[in-house]
């Protein structure tokens, strides 16, 4: 999966993907469960996007809106805010649930239909996946290593 964010005080972005899953559903009465965990900090969220069952003989549509504002999100309608420090640029790994009900984001006992990956990108190339920090300093101390990733 491919998902895209816009800057900072932007409004939302509408994300597509087009999944051959539906054999591997029982029960498209509801909207999928999408949970996106970092695989930089960990952090998880699941959201609600829309589901498109119209092609599902050949695939289902998966409507996810992003956000970088908090007071934008809203997971069970397939708004959620990413592209921040806790959810920052880059890959994901992605569980996708069959759902029982629309307003549901517990994924506890649901069947698992789809294990992947998705990158997240900024929408603009102006938009870098990592922040860089000049060193403005000239350390005479060689054999120094600085760690520029503290999550680790």
């Amino acid at each position: 999966m491919q998902l895209k964010v816009l800057n900072p005080g932007d409004f939302i972005y509408l994300n597509k993907s087009y999944l051959d899953i539906y054999d591997e559903m029982t029960n498209a009465d509801y909207r999928v469960l999408v949970t996106f965990t970092s695989q930089f900090t960990g952090k998880a969220k699941t959201v609600s996007p829309s589901t498109n069952y119209t092609n599902k003989e050949r695939y289902i549509v998966i409507g996810i809106w992003t956000t970088r504002d908090a007071d934008q999100e809203n997971l069970i309608s397939g708004v959620i805010q990413l592209g921040t420090t806790d959810f920052p640029l880059g890959f994901y790994d992605v569980v996708i649930y069959q759902n029982n009900d629309n307003t549901n984001l517990d994924t506890t006992g649901l069947p698992v239909i789809w294990n992947g990956i998705m990158n997240l990108s900024g929408y603009s190339t102006a938009t870098q996946s990592v922040t860089y920090t000049e060193y403005t300093t000239n350390d005479s101390d060689t054999e120094s290593i600085y760690l520029t990733n503290t999550a680790i």
